[in-house]
């Protein structure tokens, strides 16, 4: 009896020890085995059955009191709220799966029209739910809503106002016009040159001499230009009126407290802008001297990879770092579910899409034919394997992607500890430096780009020449140098953010940042890494970002001796120094509870120790093992502009291998 009794509380310690301490869990979720080929063509969205529960919702919902609760009309209330969801995520389905085709195509007709189609219909149906759902929420069923959505959900929607026809076509609008800049950064527009009309497949196919054609080529690039600049002064006008109905000054505070749902302010932004630009910026500046062009260009033919060869090479690192993981790589792949491969007609994007309706994302992906489609895999699988896993519905849908951006990146990052395997000496190393030239570049650009929006939409005003101007200064405070006399720089308009998701930008920036944390923290503490990523992945974007890494334990970027420190220990490694990631891993809750663990194994060894002593010198105790833990998993592509901006240091080695806009989630 007491043998049994001293195992048992053995095998409690051993239980509550540290290899057991954090605790996580991706939430179930069904996948349905369905190959990405079956889910085509895709087609529009049949709304009757959708508008038909909705009323049905409303008459239910209205005609009882809050003193009047029956359980057959609560079954009906709860079969209609899900059918209504069900619905919303086909429709989002539908609208992710036009949007692949819409860039797969290179924004074809058809494809463009069945997107803005289902656009349409998701900006006004989602606002028909909202009402429709306002009415349950002042019903005896409200807690329905909160019990699926969250507690404060059903408060949230009483008397919810609804989209008026004048907002709902200004989102219309937002989106045509998006369409229009994708139009002309892919073909251009028709210019005055050499005293005729030209377009660039006419200029192609015109079989000039070189000096006309370097004319004419620079004219149309000028006017490709000032096109997406005077599209992009449009954009401006038009989310000023958004912001300002919902009642903000600017679209930039409305962005980031409606848009982005973010957890710190403008004001922080700003102080992360300034420290980035002193602690990081001459770090980027130092990889920059000590890189090779000649030995990237050799890492670049040893990973020149088809899509498949891709998917091969990283299979066994995703696979060793969670077999959870594993399964889901499998899974997309037994599926078909990515379009990696090279495309002529492909638009020069890459991002992954939810499609809510098979439980399950897409990852769309115009290659580079070099080592970056590799780093590009990794990224967006860090967001597909978040997705994949996320259970909430696309109505209810979070979006924290300061958050989802750390999931992505910090993936990045641990992929380069198989570079030296893959590519072999020296190459691995010259993989991990362009791969932390890439985080680094998400911090620096990431904060550039939201310095120049921010700029742009609290002074609607603005020209394109103004515009132009102030990118021109502010790249060169991020490190950028231009030749003698140059006073503009146009070039912003090639970051399609800029146009088609602004003020995202500062996301790459904050989550870079803690994507350094967590490598540092996997540099030291394997293992303790990976349970820190395994959690905030499983957190499924539930959280705001700095809530998100309070709770996994990992630093506040925000805390004035972040950056600095952060730039420390990279320094140290450059350096060749080992890291030892300070300042916690886990959060501190649980570091107590590891504490409190290891107290209370000490208790028990010294118990059985003595106890044994006692009861017979011969006899013998079977040593019981440790229980078995865990295995100890798109920045994405670096955008270049396209001159006239450099590093000071010299030209970047870099930007020869870009062929396309930044990354995109």
């Amino acid at each position: 009896m007491l043998k049994k009794a001293l195992c048992l509380l053995l095998a409690l310690a051993l239980v509550s020890g540290p290899a057991a301490a954090v605790k996580w869990e991706y939430p179930a979720s069904a996948h349905p085995e369905t190959d990405y080929a079956d889910m085509l063509p895709v087609t529009g969205f049949d709304e009757t059955a959708l508008l038909a529960a909705l009323k049905e919702l409303e008459n239910v919902c209205s005609r009882h009191s809050r003193d009047r609760d029956d359980k057959q009309t609560r079954r009906r209330v709860q079969a209609l709220y899900e059918q209504i969801l069900e619905e919303m995520d086909l429709l989002s389905t539908k609208a992710n799966l036009s949007s692949i085709q819409y860039d797969a195509s290179g924004g074809a007709p058809e494809a463009s029209a069945l997107y803005l189609e289902l656009s349409a219909q998701q900006t006004r149906l989602t606002d028909r739910c909202y009402q429709a759902l306002s009415a349950m929420a002042a019903s005896p069923y409200a807690d329905l809503l909160d019990e699926d959505a969250g507690e404060g959900a059903a408060r949230s929607l009483l008397g919810y106002r609804g989209l008026t026809e004048e907002e709902a076509a200004l989102y219309e609008e937002e989106d045509r016009l998006i369409q229009d800049y994708d139009r002309i950064i892919a073909q251009g527009v028709p210019v005055q040159a050499l005293g005729r009309v030209w377009t660039a497949e006419e200029l192609e196919d015109a079989g000039v001499d070189a000096e006309t054609y370097e004319a004419v080529s620079e004219a149309l690039i000028a006017g490709r230009y000032q096109a997406a600049g005077e599209l992009y002064l449009r954009l401006v006008r038009l989310r000023t009126d958004q912001a300002q109905r919902a009642g903000y000054d600017d679209y930039a505070a409305y962005a980031y407290e409606t848009l982005y749902t973010r957890d710190y302010t403008l004001e922080d932004a700003a102080a992360l802008r300034e420290a980035a630009k002193r602690e990081i910026l001459p770090l980027q500046l130092r990889l920059l001297e000590e890189s090779g062009d000649r030995e990237l260009r050799a890492l670049s033919v040893r990973s020149r990879l088809n899509g498949e060869e891709v998917l091969d090479a990283v299979r066994p690192f995703i696979r060793d770092f969670d077999r959870e993981m594993g399964k889901t790589f499998d899974f997309m792949r037994a599926h078909g579910l990515y379009d990696i491969e090279y495309g002529e007609a492909k638009l020069a994007t890459g991002y992954t899409v939810a499609l809510p309706a098979y439980g399950s994302a897409f990852i769309f992906n115009s290659p580079y034919g070099d080592y970056q489609d590799l780093s590009d895999l990794v990224h967006e699988f860090g967001h597909f394997n978040e997705t994949f896993h996320c259970t909430q519905h696309d109505l209810w849908a979070d979006f924290n992607i300061d958050v989802g951006e750390i999931d992505s990146q910090a993936l990045e990052l641990m992929f380069t500890e198989e570079a030296g395997e893959l590519f072999g000496e020296p190459y691995g190393e010259v993989y991990r430096d362009a791969i932390l030239y890439n985080i680094l570049d998400s911090i620096l650009d990431g904060c550039l780009y939201d310095e120049f929006q921010a700029a742009a939409y609290q002074d609607p005003g603005m020209t394109v020449e103004e515009l132009d101007r102030l990118f021109l200064r502010l790249s060169e405070e991020y490190g950028y140098s231009y030749a003698s006399g140059t006073e503009t720089d146009p070039t912003w308009v090639e970051n399609a953010h800029n146009f088609q998701n602004p003020l995202y930008f500062i996301s790459y920036a904050t989550s870079a940042l803690s994507a350094l944390d967590l490598w540092f923290l996997y540099l030291d503490r394997p293992r303790e890494a990976k349970e820190v990523y395994l959690e905030l992945s499983a957190l499924s974007l539930s959280l705001p970002y700095r809530a998100a890494v309070e709770e996994v334990g990992l630093r506040d970027i925000f805390d004035r001796e972040t950056v600095p420190a952060l730039a420390e220990t990279l320094e140290g490694y450059l350096d060749g120094k080992p890291v030892s990631r300070s300042g916690g891993g886990r959060p501190t809750a649980l570091l107590a509870m590891e504490g409190f663990a290891l107290v209370y194994i000490a208790l028990c060894v010294l118990l059985i120790f003595f106890l044994t002593r006692f009861l017979s010198r011969n006899r013998a105790w079977s040593s019981r093992p440790r229980r078995a833990g865990r295995k100890d998993r798109d920045p994405p592509s670096r955008l270049s502009r396209q001159a006239p901006g450099t590093r000071r240091t010299g030209e970047d080695p870099w930007s020869a291998q870009d062929k396309k806009p930044p990354w995109e989630l």
